[in-house]
């Protein structure tokens, strides 16, 4: 298994790579990496920075819904060709600081996703900039990258699309 200790705004997060093996603890969100053109889809997310496109799931929401919102919401894009690439299970059981607004663990369903549509980019809700990047350089420019990330990227491209 692939782990690493991250941190965000609320401090350390342990989080882990299963694969495909979802774990018996709450989903709480979906991500993606989306593939146009050869490049990969990130977006620059006010406070955070550039990272692939995704979020919390709404009331009642699938995972995949979730994964097509967060892309029309925060790039302007419409997806197809979404597949399941693993699960990232989140551990704030370290964390001092955690404020219990999800779980004390949880996990994130990963996908891979080929945009569909990608009309004029219009800053709204959280997100102030789309832009398409070479997937090698992925690593370096989203804000926080790290092996599971890593891993989840290595399978995603290894996967045929529909």
């Amino acid at each position: 298994m692939i782990e690493e200790v991250i941190d965000w705004p609320t401090g350390p997060v342990r989080i882990a790579w299963n694969g495909t093996n979802k774990p018996a603890l709450p989903l709480t969100g979906a991500h993606g990496f989306c593939f146009h053109r050869g490049e990969v889809l990130v977006c620059d997310i006010r406070g955070r920075g550039l990272t692939i496109p995704g979020g919390h799931l709404d009331e009642h929401e699938s995972a995949t819904d979730c994964l097509k919102r967060e892309a029309s919401e925060e790039a302007g894009v419409r997806l197809t060709n979404i597949a399941l690439v693993g699960f990232i299970e989140v551990d704030h059981r370290n964390n001092e600081h955690f404020d219990g607004r999800y779980p004390l663990r949880s996990i994130l369903a990963i996908y891979r996703a080929d945009v569909s549509e990608a009309g004029e980019f219009k800053p709204r809700h959280e997100s102030t900039d789309r832009r398409f990047v070479p997937i090698d350089q992925l690593p370096s420019v989203h804000h926080e990258w790290n092996a599971v990330l890593g891993e989840a990227l290595r399978v995603a491209g290894s996967m045929n699309p529909r």
